[in-house]
C-alpha cells in the first residue's frame, strides 16, 4: 500500500510540474477546495486542470522551481479515510526557500491508492502575497 508520505512526494512532483494527467489520479472529483471564506467544488478533470495550471502558472511568475514538504500531522479518520498536515516549502533556482505555507489534506483510499478528496489552504494565499508584494 502506498504511504502517505509517497503519496505527497508524487503530489509535489506533479503540482511543479504541472502534469495535469498525474493530477487526475492524485485529486478526485469532485473535490473540495477550502480558502478562508471560499469555498471551490473541483467537479471534473477540466475544473481540477483549471486550478492547477491557474495555480502553478501564479508560482512560476514568482520563480518557484521546485517544492518540498514536511508532513506535520497525519491523523486515520477511518481506514479508507486519513487527515494531514503539511509545511510546504517552495524554492527558486538558486535552492533559496521563497515561500512556506500550511495546507492540510483529507485523502481517501480507492484500491489502496490515496487520492486527495478535500484541501483547506490555511495560510498558502497570504505566504504568496506576502512574496508579490515584496518582489514588486
Amino acid at each position: 500500500m502506498q504511504t502517505i508520505e509517497r503519496f505527497f512526494q508524487n503530489y509535489a512532483q506533479a503540482y511543479i510540474s504541472a502534469e495535469l494527467a498525474q493530477f487526475e489520479h492524485l485529486v478526485a472529483t469532485p473535490s473540495l477546495l477550502l480558502a478562508g471564506e471560499h469555498k471551490t467544488l473541483l467537479t471534473d478533470s477540466d475544473c481540477l486542470h483549471q486550478h492547477v495550471l491557474t495555480t502553478v502558472q501564479k508560482y512560476r511568475s514568482l520563480g518557484v522551481v521546485h517544492a518540498d514538504f514536511v508532513l506535520q500531522h497525519q491523523l486515520r479518520l477511518s481506514d479508507q479515510l486519513q487527515f494531514a498536515s503539511l509545511y510546504w516549502r517552495f524554492y527558486d533556482t538558486n535552492n533559496a526557500v521563497l515561500f512556506t505555507c500550511h495546507t492540510s489534506y483529507t485523502l481517501q483510499k480507492r484500491n489502496d491508492v490515496w487520492q486527495v478528496v478535500a484541501i483547506i489552504l490555511d495560510d498558502e494565499q497570504a505566504a504568496y502575497n506576502r512574496v508579490k508584494s515584496a518582489q514588486a
